[in-house]
């Protein structure tokens, strides 16, 4: 897939969330389902408890695990005027507020980091549905354009 693809109507780059997780998420979700299926059999609290597996899991966990696979959420966008928007900050890092783009690991597995003006270091999610290494050449890409503007 390339940037293209990603690009939305207004020239911001989104990198949305990966499905492989919710694929795992509706599967232990069926399964509870069809647990409380079969504790629906028993009386008094194993079938309180059948009921509440299949409210939770079975009306609310699949229909969400499924929507979430149909229509991934934006987990980044980066904007070349703007800066990057990192859904779980909630808000836009200006370029002007990040002074570089770089790779770390948390518990073993790679993410790349925007190291901040104020010294701070805000991570990329790891749940985008690119690599590490093509998230941090976007990044390092746009943040090289901005600077030279």
């Amino acid at each position: 897939m390339s940037d293209e693809d990603l690009t939305s109507a207004t020239g911001e780059l989104e990198l949305r969330a990966a499905r492989v997780g919710m694929v795992f998420v509706l599967l232990v979700c069926a399964g509870f389902a069809v647990i409380g299926l079969c504790l629906l059999a028993g009386d008094g609290l194993v079938q309180m408890l059948g009921i509440a597996l299949l409210v939770f899991f079975g009306a609310v966990g699949i229909p969400t695990a499924l929507w979430r696979l149909i229509r991934p959420s934006v987990e980044v966008r980066v904007d070349p005027t703007r800066g990057v928007w990192i859904r779980e900050l909630g808000g836009w890092t200006p370029w002007s507020d990040i002074v570089s783009v770089g790779r770390g690991k948390v518990e073993s597995r790679p993410v790349v980091e925007l190291h901040l003006t104020e010294g701070g270091t805000v991570r990329v999610p790891p749940t985008v549905a690119r690599r590490p290494q093509e998230v941090f050449a976007i990044l390092s890409r746009e943040h090289s354009r901005a600077r030279a503007r």
